[in-house]
């Protein structure tokens, strides 16, 4: 279940129609997305070994400082506020705007822009206010999203043959070819299959580590790519190939399509509700990295203070909700920027998240590990090369975006650069 919660979340119910829109046909689709798959789950088998072996080191940020040494874990959490999650916070809050533009004229709110900003603004207020209030609005989103995407893929299971054959759109856009379309499908594919590293929070706590881990992972990853690919074919046989591309909320216009208006209305309210909840989660959670790091002196000192009144990082969680909004307005509300943004530099650090697994079999030999990775060390190599990949792919079919996120690294190794040298100067007086 953690597997399961930790991967499906709102982009399932657009990132389809980014697919579809660089591949040729529904078999292409499908194959992207089954392909997606295997790679989460080498990823999530590597990943094992590191949460197994450092149970409260705290993720990724832990696993690249002590494999490559502060200045890597510094442009990490740089990342992180610049690119990742401000990227992933950005591009959802679109989505969900998109969807609000089916039952609003929003030219009045500024467009789907307009709505996006403001619900950043307001879940950024949300959480400032305090953990209870940010977790209590949680709450009430987590489980529509699995009710939407059951309720579709059963509802398309009853109604199949009573369908009609979805006609031809034709589109003003011509198909890239083959290699470009599946760089570019792979994005949101990835964006969409993150999430299996939440187990790490957990695996030095399971019992039986060895025998369990690698079963509750290839359980739960099988949950996930059964549901992703059930839900890509209810959107391939109501809307066809076509009909996915030219859509900007799949789901509503695959529910509406199946079943009429009142239908599709309720699908694509639960669908906001589940996208609202990934905003959310985003700006609840990311702001305690900059925290944690700021209090090991790794971040922006301001980062670390706690409001007197709310007990929250106040400071890290403004600056993430405003610099989103920044985002946002900087990628010219793009979804397919602020997506290729995103996993251009997510996965840059989730492989060398994976490559500290060698790095930490021959500096820490003796490190107890209740698991191994499973099909060491191929399994590790074959995610390193899959973040390569979604590396390039990101760059291929989205250069503008990825160039800001490689000049973002950039700015982040000059920040960290003269924070070091005002540490050691600080020392240097602190010790004379």
């Amino acid at each position: 279940m953690i597997v399961v919660g930790g991967i499906i979340g709102g982009g399932i119910f657009f990132t389809p129609a980014q697919v579809a829109r660089t591949l040729p046909n529904g078999g292409w689709v499908l194959a992207v997305w089954l392909i997606g798959g295997f790679i989460a789950l080498a990823g999530a088998l590597t990943f094992a070994e590191l949460g197994a072996m450092l149970p409260d080191a705290g993720g990724p940020f832990v696993y690249i400082r002590r494999a490559f040494g502060d200045r890597a874990a510094f442009v990490y959490g740089w990342m992180i506020l610049t690119t990742i999650a401000s990227g992933a916070a950005a591009a959802v809050a679109l989505a969900f705007a998109n969807y609000v533009g089916r039952f609003f004229d929003l030219s009045r709110a500024g467009g789907n822009t307009g709505v996006a900003i403001l619900v950043l603004l307001v879940l950024t207020a949300t959480n400032y206010r305090g953990l209870k209030l940010g977790a209590a609005v949680q709450n009430t989103l987590v489980l529509s999203k699995l009710v939407a995407l059951a309720v579709l893929v059963i509802g398309v299971l009853v109604l199949w043959n009573r369908v009609p054959a979805p006609a031809p759109i034709a589109s003003a856009e011509a198909l890239p070819p083959l290699a470009t379309g599946l760089a570019a499908a792979f994005v949101p594919v990835l964006f969409s299959v993150g999430g299996w590293e939440n187990l790490n929070m957990v695996a030095g706590e399971v019992r039986d580590p060895a025998r369990l881990i690698p079963r509750a992972l290839a359980l739960g990853i099988a949950i996930i790519m059964i549901c992703y690919l059930g839900v890509n074919v209810a959107y391939l046989h109501v809307l066809g190939r076509d009909g996915m591309a030219a859509s900007t909320s799949v789901a509503a216009d695959t529910a509406i399509r199946m079943v009429g208006a009142v239908g599709g209305t309720l699908i694509t309210i639960v669908a906001m509700v589940s996208i609202l909840g990934i905003v959310n989660v985003i700006l609840l959670a990311t702001p305690r990295i900059f925290y944690a790091m700021s209090r090991e002196g790794l971040f922006y000192p301001a980062a670390a203070r706690v409001h007197p009144r709310f007990g929250t990082p106040h400071v890290s969680i403004a600056m993430l909700g405003l610099w989103s909004v920044a985002l946002l307005l900087l990628a010219r509300s793009r979804l397919d920027w602020l997506l290729n943004g995103e996993v251009f530099a997510d996965w840059i650090f989730f492989g060398l998240s994976a490559a500290s697994v060698f790095v930490f079999r021959r500096t820490m030999p003796t490190k107890p590990r209740p698991y191994r990775a499973w099909g060491y060390p191929f399994v590790p190599l074959f995610f390193v090369a899959a973040s390569v990949m979604a590396v390039g792919s990101a760059l291929v079919s989205a250069p503008i975006p990825s160039a800001f996120g490689a000049f973002s690294a950039v700015v982040g190794v000059a920040i960290y650069a003269l924070f070091a040298r005002r540490w050691k100067i600080t020392g240097a007086v602190a010790s004379s």
